[in-house]
């Protein structure tokens, strides 16, 4: 469980910080063929993950401002895979213009029973802290269900600054043991309802320097579990209420090496990401320490696997 949940966090950042696949230099063409490939390490505690996207996109019209010219709708595939767990299923995408667009996933996932993963629990009172998931490791399964992501991205620049949003609304089915009512979701770091829906956004402030190349800036994050009382909360344990939700925040540091418009291996990025929690039930003091913050490093590039063209 330490070797993959701490890179699934770092994951969040992968998703919204490195490149978008815009192009710099020129409106994108009638028909493209993109991939999205990144990889995430993580000390303290340890992982590794891949996370992937593959999508055709269709340019929706064609606009000579920056602000619009980036537009399209597509459909692809959205595989995971870590030593834990596999995630594979479709992945659909819209942007309107290009500051705006939203996203959609539905993933099958089957968790192989390694790594203390996957664990549930009772109900949304259950600790689920790192010692408590240590100390339950009998109760990790080998078992399977969907989850279905609602995103919602907007990117606005002034200058040399970036001001990002990336929302999600997640909802999950998971297979779990029977009279259990919540499952510790450790991409999200939360107990996450089953068969209910979970609220997440990162927001970013960068700097882009040095001709975009470093990136510099500051993520916060928050997480809310949106649990409905009568289905996941347990009806034996006397106290009838939780605050699950989840706030970090911190630095990060990024370098991209290059950026070529069309290329099929484009914009190398490596990450530095490091953030505290400022609201965790067992991360400020409670089981962890507070001055221990979420520490990862990532790499991803992105690429069109069809030549460019203007039309």
């Amino acid at each position: 469980m330490q070797t993959t949940r701490g890179v699934l966090l770092l994951l969040l950042l992968l998703s919204t910080l490195a490149h978008a696949q815009l192009l710099n230099n020129r409106a994108p063409p009638q028909h493209r063929l993109v991939h999205k490939t990144p990889f995430a390490f993580r000390v303290s505690p340890l992982g590794l993950l891949y996370d992937g996207r593959f999508s055709y996109r269709l340019r929706l019209y064609e606009h000579d401002s920056k602000v619009l010219r980036d537009n399209f709708i597509g459909i692809g595939v959205a595989p995971t895979l870590s030593p834990a767990f596999i995630r594979i299923g479709p992945y659909v995408e819209f942007n309107p213009t290009t500051i705006f667009g939203v996203w959609s996933t539905v993933q099958f996932a089957q968790y192989f029973g390694s790594f203390d993963l996957l664990q549930s629990f009772p109900g949304a009172q259950s600790t689920f802290s790192d010692s408590a998931i240590r100390a339950n490791s009998a109760r990790k399964q080998a078992t399977n269900g969907f989850e279905v992501t609602i995103g919602a991205n907007l990117t606005l620049k002034f200058g040399p600054v970036v001001l990002r949003s990336q929302a999600r609304l997640i909802y999950a089915d998971m297979n779990l043991r029977e009279g259990d009512r919540v499952y510790y979701d450790q991409f999200y770091d939360v107990l996450s309802p089953n068969r209910g829906w979970t609220i997440t956004n990162d927001v970013d402030l960068i700097a882009m320097l040095f001709e975009n190349q470093l990136l510099a800036g500051a993520r916060y994050t928050f997480t809310i579990p949106l649990y409905d009382p009568a289905r996941h909360f347990d009806p034996t344990n006397p106290v009838q209420q939780a605050n699950n939700s989840m706030h970090r925040v911190g630095p990060f540091l990024g370098w991209t090496f290059f950026s070529d418009d069309g290329a099929a291996f484009n914009n190398p990025t490596v990450f530095l990401l490091i953030q505290w929690w400022a609201q965790h039930r067992f991360r400020t003091g409670a089981d962890t320490p507070a001055a221990l913050p979420l520490m990862g490093v990532g790499f991803q590039f992105t690429g069109d696997f069809l030549e460019l063209s203007r039309k």
